[in-house]
């Protein structure tokens, strides 16, 4: 049987996943529940303020700050897979990690799923997954895939000029995986001095404009104009 501070991890893994992955107004609804029962125990009061927040947003203003921090084309968005972090681009070593533990489970992704392994939604469901069918498994996806690179992800959640709800996500994220790491005895990994390999990747400060005009990825019919 689970042991209730991993069925606690497994809840905010989920909370997580479904900030970072497409919901529609259903999916947001049982997000907003989770956001509900997750403040009654916020890990931190400090934290207080960041769940209170969330518990007042709306399903418009979330996917319009969703499309705004990770896929509006003008302006450098926030990486979402475990690889830019590491390699400054996508579908690189983390990604082969990624598949290189799921194949140890019986999970399998779904084919019609167009998430890479190594996303950061994709990753946190996972997670939520995994906890309850093999803990070392877990413990593997965690140490060798998330925490090398969870706590730049963290920042730039946090420096988004579009941020505002992502940046109380941010704040649970920090506060969560320093839980994390002390519960699974993990350290955090070395800051890197300078620019970041992620940074050096999108080659300018981050979040400055990059195209003259907005488009949505959620009007995929826009993305034919480019």
């Amino acid at each position: 049987m689970i042991e209730d501070i991993d069925l606690s991890r497994k809840y905010f893994y989920e909370f997580f996943s479904k900030a970072f992955n497409f919901i529609d107004e259903s999916e947001f609804e049982i997000w907003h529940e989770q956001i509900l029962v997750l403040a009654q125990n916020p890990l931190d009061d400090s934290l207080k303020p960041d769940f209170e927040k969330l518990g007042a947003c709306d399903f418009t203003s979330f996917k319009e700050e969703q499309n705004g921090v990770f896929f509006d084309f003008s302006y450098v968005n926030v990486p979402i897979s475990a690889s830019f972090y590491d390699e400054g681009r996508d579908d690189g070593k983390m990604k082969i990690q990624a598949c290189d533990i799921i194949r140890k489970t019986k999970f399998r992704k779904n084919e019609e799923c167009k998430q890479s392994e190594d996303e950061f939604g994709f990753l946190f469901a996972f997670m939520a997954s995994i906890i309850e069918y093999d803990l070392k498994i877990a413990q593997q996806l965690f140490r060798f895939v998330i925490n090398p690179v969870v706590d730049e992800f963290i920042e730039k959640l946090q420096i988004h000029k579009n941020s505002n709800l992502y940046i109380s996500i941010a704040n649970i994220m920090k506060v969560f995986f320093q839980n994390e790491r002390a519960y699974l005895e993990v350290q955090a990994p070395a800051k890197r001095e300078g620019k970041s390999i992620a940074d050096e990747a999108l080659q300018r400060l981050p979040y400055e404009p990059r195209l003259p005009t907005k488009f949505s990825k959620t009007n995929i019919e826009e993305l034919s104009k480019l």
